[in-house]
């Protein structure tokens, strides 16, 4: 790393001798106060700006050195309400890093790139870039616009220093969790391809200089679909307000460590159950899954942080530990849970209908499935029957196809049925 230590120094011999227009400063003004803020405002002190007619459904007009440039509100769009609150402070100035890597990798953008450069406002400023109706554009957290990618560069006189894609934001993402510290992050995103051609002759970081997995899958599609499609990226801050935070980490807590004193959690004896105490949907009764384990090494790992990331994987061990009788009306679902107002985690599960149960490993709880809907707020996107996903999975290993099992968990009924009208054609 240390060959490339010298953004710092970079930054601080960046010569920009330029003052902000008084025009400009209007426009990231205006941008900054609430909806009924720029209405009240907008006759007397931003003169220059001007609501829209424009067919392509931008919200406003900037006029400026005699042209006119469409713009919208970042905060405007379908965003968190901690996103919101804070595009419309001076907060988003501070933020613009990690809320912007985070947003390029979670919001549904098309083509979505994080663009670093300098500008008449400042070095090292980052950028969202993305497609919209064919047409090119940039969001601007730290000054709360979208604008055409075009007129952004020439009203702020953006220069490049270096683009990377989604798929390089998962590898600088990768490397952090690695290292623990976010301290080289301009680096990274400057000196991206230097940066991974250098790690990747090391062999933790290989795959940094491969465009194809061991299954010849695209990278690029596997970030997608694979192991790492259920992680949102630089969520670091979004930990603070889920929805139900304290509720959610508390039960995650105690199901790490069952042995710790817990507010809302007891045990109740009667029942042989624990007790979840909330505000919304009273006393949840659950089990935890560690309690039904024998097997030494899987119960560490559900009683340890270690439970987390393979839930695609996993559900299938559970699934094939189950007796006969609950395999019967056992279901592998594929879904997703709500994280925060905006974000789901893509999660699987195992649901058996005759009891109205769920097993979760990640969560290592076993509880009633309609209370398990409410507290994680589930939305159930695919279900598998146990003894189908058995045919499945055997099918797939006579014909040697190594599928990852978040294809089977979401798509399994649909690939069997595939795989059987091509079966002659596809047998080695």
């Amino acid at each position: 790393m240390e060959k490339f230590c010298n953004a710092q120094t970079f930054a601080n011999n960046y010569d920009n001798n330029e003052k902000i227009p008084k025009e400009l400063c209007r426009l990231i003004l205006f941008t900054s106060y609430s909806k009924w803020g720029r209405k009240i405002n907008s006759r007397m002190t931003f003169s220059n700006i001007a609501v829209s007619k424009d067919i392509n459904g931008e919200e406003y007009v900037f006029k400026y050195n005699g042209k006119t440039y469409p713009f919208s509100i970042f905060s405007n769009r379908d965003l968190q309400e901690y996103d919101k609150k804070t595009l419309l402070s001076a907060k988003r100035i501070k933020e613009c890093l990690i809320r912007s890597l985070k947003l390029a990798c979670s919001m549904d953008l098309v083509n979505p790139r994080i663009i670093i450069g300098n500008s008449i406002v400042g070095t090292f400023n980052l950028l969202i870039a993305f497609q919209e109706n064919g047409i090119d554009k940039v969001i601007d957290y730290a000054r709360n616009i979208v604008m055409n990618k075009d007129d952004y560069y020439e009203i702020f006189k953006f220069d490049e220093l270096n683009i990377a894609d989604r798929m390089d934001l998962y590898n600088i993402y990768y490397i952090i969790n690695k290292f623990g510290t976010y301290e080289y992050i301009y680096e990274y995103l400057i000196f991206t391809k230097e940066i991974f051609n250098e790690l990747s002759k090391n062999e933790t970081f290989a795959f940094f200089a491969e465009k194809f997995n061991i299954n010849g899958m695209n990278n690029h599609n596997y970030l997608l679909f694979g192991n790492n499609s259920d992680s949102l990226f630089f969520q670091r801050e979004d930990s603070h307000h889920m929805k139900y935070d304290k509720i959610i980490r508390e039960l995650n807590n105690f199901t790490e460590k069952p042995t710790r004193k817990s507010k809302h959690i007891s045990y109740d004896k009667e029942k042989d159950k624990y007790m979840l105490k909330t505000k919304d949907l009273g006393y949840i009764t659950f089990d935890l899954l560690s309690n039904a384990i024998s097997n030494g090494e899987v119960k560490e790992r559900l009683l340890s942080t270690a439970r987390y990331g393979n839930c695609h994987y996993d559900v299938h061990m559970v699934a094939r530990a189950l007796d006969d009788k609950d395999k019967a009306s056992a279901y592998i679902v594929g879904g997703k849970f709500k994280v925060n107002d905006k974000d789901y985690f893509y999660h699987s599960w195992v649901e058996i209908d005759e009891k109205n149960l769920v097993i979760d490993f990640s969560h290592n709880i076993v509880m009633n499935r309609d209370d398990y809907y409410k507290l994680f707020e589930i939305v159930p996107i695919s279900k598998t029957s146990v003894l189908e996903m058995e045919d499945i999975v055997q099918m797939t290993n006579d014909l040697d196809f190594n599928f990852h099992p978040i294809y089977l968990n979401y798509f399994g009924s649909e690939l069997m049925r595939d795989l059987k009208k091509n079966e002659k054609m596809l047998k080695k």
